[in-house]
């Protein structure tokens, strides 16, 4: 054979080899099992439920007057080393009639390290100097992220944004579980009824007899000129129940002259003040 063909056949035949060799690696080889390495491994990822009452945030929604702008505060947060939560919303679509469209924001910025974690959230826009509300704010929910070492705990929340008229006013969570009557407030305010996640620290109870939701209401109304009726339904039964309110303002407790409906489940009582109340079980 001519010795040049040979040569050409020789670097043809290599050339042929390496195209093999490389097709193999680039989409045989690789489609094999690998090996997961350990900082591939996702944390393992557990309910809040799992934590106790008094190692869980308490969480704050209180709405602007406007009902602009949502300003959460986050305290107890020691128990983790990072937090990070989603506050979604429906609002009307002003676009289009009738439609809802969702609209949340996150947080990323939780340092678990100071006493207490506070955010503005705009519901809207803004735009010089001037907002523009979300219309038919519903369903609101606030979903956490607490992580403590490789594990994560989750936590999913309802909130609901009601405003007040200018006669007595009827505000209710989602489950229709939690109501409170209010006497005119002079002018209309927003609200917010909300489970808070944990509760406020250094209750005159046992911690261990909380029953759950903890219910929260929240506003800058100022205090009632009358007593507001509050009325919270359980579905679990024990001999009594107590009846504790935290204030926002002053961060104080009351205990709350109260009574309970064995029949119906409830506790009632009169009220004077939007804030926290705590239901503690007698078993």
């Amino acid at each position: 054979m001519d010795p040049a063909k040979r040569n050409i056949y020789l670097i043809a035949a290599v050339a042929f080899i390496a195209i093999v060799v490389a097709v193999y690696f680039l989409f045989i080889f690789q489609k094999g099992p690998k090996t997961v390495k350990p900082q591939e491994v996702s944390g393992e990822v557990k309910e809040l439920s799992e934590i106790d009452l008094n190692k869980r945030p308490f969480v704050t929604l209180t709405p602007t007057s406007d009902g602009a702008e949502i300003l959460i505060s986050i305290e107890n947060m020691s128990s983790f080393d990072r937090i990070e939560y989603e506050l979604t919303y429906l609002a009307d679509n002003p676009q289009i009639a009738g439609e809802k469209i969702q609209r949340g924001s996150t947080g990323t910025d939780v340092n678990t390290k100071e006493q207490k974690y506070k955010k503005s959230i705009l519901l809207g826009t803004a735009s010089k100097g001037t907002r523009s509300p979300d219309k038919g704010v519903t369903d609101g929910i606030l979903t956490m992220h607490l992580f403590k070492g490789e594990t994560e705990y989750q936590s999913e929340t309802n909130w609901d944004l009601e405003q007040s008229a200018t006669s007595s006013t009827t505000f209710k969570d989602r489950s229709d579980n939690f109501q409170l009557t209010v006497p005119p407030l002079g002018k209309n305010y927003f609200v917010i009824i909300s489970d808070t996640v944990g509760a406020p620290a250094n209750g005159q109870f046992d911690i261990a007899n909380v029953v759950f939701p903890v219910y929260g209401s929240f506003s800058v109304a100022p205090q009632f000129t009358k007593s507001a009726d509050l009325l919270i339904k359980f579905t679990q039964d024990a001999k009594s129940f107590q009846l504790y309110s935290y204030n926002h303002t002053d961060s104080k407790w009351t205990k709350l002259d109260s009574s309970y409906d064995a029949n119906s489940k409830t506790v009632s009582a009169k009220v004077n003040s939007f804030a926290t109340f705590v239901v503690v079980s007698s078993k």
